[in-house]
């Protein structure tokens, strides 16, 4: 069987960083491409949205597999906003034929809220029956429906937590439906993942899912104060804000800042790695990871 990059760091012990790129809107992938090569060597995979915030643009499907012919590992994003369980099974079986061996399982935001609000909000499953329709399908061979399938994909399968407004019992319930890793939500909290992390160590969820604690590089204050003030579940302390907004060049702050979250979440029992992210600011992501100490990545374990 062959196991993703992303898995065999994981189960050899390392400490994973992923970053993450959002798709074009349109088929220039240029762009994509450079933002890419450029975390080439600071990230072990890199995630690509799908259709993030509501807004449409180049599969994440798509996106990973021009990853794949740049011979960069890709985590596609797979949502349930907006397809059902014939589509969502389709993409995985597309994808894994063409070689997309991480897929991250996600309920997705709705389309009110993007460029087309009048799209209809589809929601046939949700992200745990998804994980688990994507254990069935490698594990059991056989579709949602109990069809047999004529060739099972190879796949790792991951799910979203949310540490700062979600009880662990939600988390307990992903890994029940067959999640193998996990990447959390931005956190600019580290006191309240602390608290979390101890009740995912006090249930055992760290010894049976990767937990990657999710981090976002902030680039001015006013980016920071809308996160705080607009963003629902996303908690931003405000000596945060207020350290953002007396930086004299806040865009090395939000590096700095972002390089301090990174050693703090990775000295947190049961963490397994961090997941970067930014808004219009991927360039930033392979400076955080140097300053944070994590270059050069350490060699990939034997296949």
């Amino acid at each position: 069987m062959y196991y993703s990059t992303l898995q065999r760091r994981l189960a050899a012990g390392q400490i994973v960083v992923t970053g993450e790129v959002a798709p074009p809107k349109g088929t220039g992938r240029a762009t994509l491409e450079k933002l890419a090569r450029n975390m080439r060597d600071s990230v072990d995979a890199i995630n690509l949205t799908d259709n993030q915030r509501g807004t449409a643009r180049m599969s994440a499907l798509g996106g990973g597999i021009i990853l794949e012919h740049l011979g960069i590992e890709p985590i596609v994003q797979i949502t349930c906003q907006n397809r059902n369980r014939l589509a969502l099974q389709a993409d995985i079986l597309s994808g894994a034929a063409l070689g997309i061996r991480n897929f991250l399982c996600m309920t997705g935001d709705n389309p009110r809220v993007g460029d087309h609000p009048e799209t209809k909000n589809v929601l046939d499953l949700n992200s745990f029956r998804l994980i688990k329709t994507l254990r069935q399908m490698r594990d059991e061979h056989c579709f949602e429906s109990g069809t047999p399938l004529k060739g099972a994909p190879h796949y790792f399968v991951g799910g979203v937590a949310n540490p700062n407004i979600e009880k662990v019992k939600r988390l307990e319930k992903k890994i029940e439906a067959g999640a193998e890793f996990i990447q959390t939500q931005l956190l600019f909290d580290p006191q309240r993942f602390r608290e979390w992390m101890q009740d995912v160590r006090a249930a055992g969820l760290h010894q049976q899912s990767y937990i990657m604690a999710g981090i976002l590089v902030l680039r001015s204050a006013e980016s920071a104060t809308y996160l705080r003030d607009n963003l629902a579940g996303i908690i931003v302390p405000d000596a945060m804000v207020e350290r953002m907004q007396h930086a004299e060049d806040q865009e090395r702050e939000g590096i700095t800042i972002a390089a301090e979250l990174v050693s703090d979440m990775l000295s947190v029992e049961g963490v397994a790695g961090v997941h970067l992210m930014s808004i219009g600011w991927t360039r930033a992501i392979p400076w955080v990871v140097e300053q944070a100490g994590l270059l050069p990545r350490p060699p990939q374990p034997p296949a």
